[in-house]
């Protein structure tokens, strides 16, 4: 016997797989346009240095600049391609709980980006039971709010919030950086464009749960994500 999805829930799997898709594509690209770039810079400076080299010289002021240059493009490479890497060791989901599974990546986006993540639990978000589905979709979202605040608010640090009531969980994820006009995420004016696909992904995710997704955010005034799904308690 097969199993059908109703047309609502098809759908929505549908463009999830065609948002995964685009985001594997986006995270090739990050990377070939990202840290590659940066280690290609890095082979040019090499190469200038060694071709001005004579046996024996001493290491004047613009070759100890270069050589800072260089070591800078490999840090920043190193820490892209780290970052890049860990969205592809998602934690044992069915194993641990959604509060060690949030607190993992917390954790792990701090060692690779060195930002700081204010992260508070509401009391009765202790413990809170979720199911497998809606626990991977939390991760992801914040996986991916934590990576845009770094990538593109301008301060890098976040605040995060765990709450649960009335048979809900809420998760918030707030910034103080620059802040943009969000582009619609439903209706007929919903947006496609490929700068966007990161909101997507967010809201793709949350309706397959059930659930619901918002982005507050203006120029200059922060951004703040919140995320409702169905706890199983």
């Amino acid at each position: 016997m097969t199993a059908m999805l109703p047309p609502d829930e098809h759908l929505a799997a549908r463009r999830i797989l065609a948002v995964t898709e685009e985001e594997l594509q986006r995270l090739i690209l990050n990377i070939h346009d990202g840290p590659v770039q940066k280690l290609f810079a890095a082979l040019s400076q090499l190469n200038v240095l060694q071709a001005r080299a004579s046996p024996g010289a001493a290491l004047d002021d613009e070759w100890l600049a270069r050589l800072n240059r260089i070591s800078a493009l490999v840090e920043a490479s190193l820490a892209e391609i780290k970052t890049s890497i860990g969205t592809f060791r998602p934690p044992e989901f069915a194993r641990r709980d959604l509060l060690t599974v949030l607190e993992g990546l917390i954790i792990q986006h701090e060692e690779f980006t060195g930002s700081q993540v204010n992260f508070q639990v509401a009391g009765e978000a202790q413990g809170v039971r979720v199911a497998l589905s809606a626990r991977i979709a939390l991760y992801r979202i914040l996986q991916e709010a934590l990576s845009n605040v770094y990538r593109h608010s301008g301060v890098g640090d976040a605040r995060v919030r765990l709450s649960a009531a009335a048979r809900r969980v809420r998760l918030e994820v707030e910034d103080d950086g620059r802040g943009f006009t969000p582009p619609p995420l439903a209706g007929p004016e919903a947006t496609e464009r490929e700068e966007h696909i990161g909101l997507r992904g967010m809201r793709e995710r949350v309706s397959l749960v059930g659930g619901t997704f918002t982005v507050e955010s203006r120029p200059g005034a922060g951004t703040r994500i919140v995320v409702e799904v169905p706890s199983d308690e």
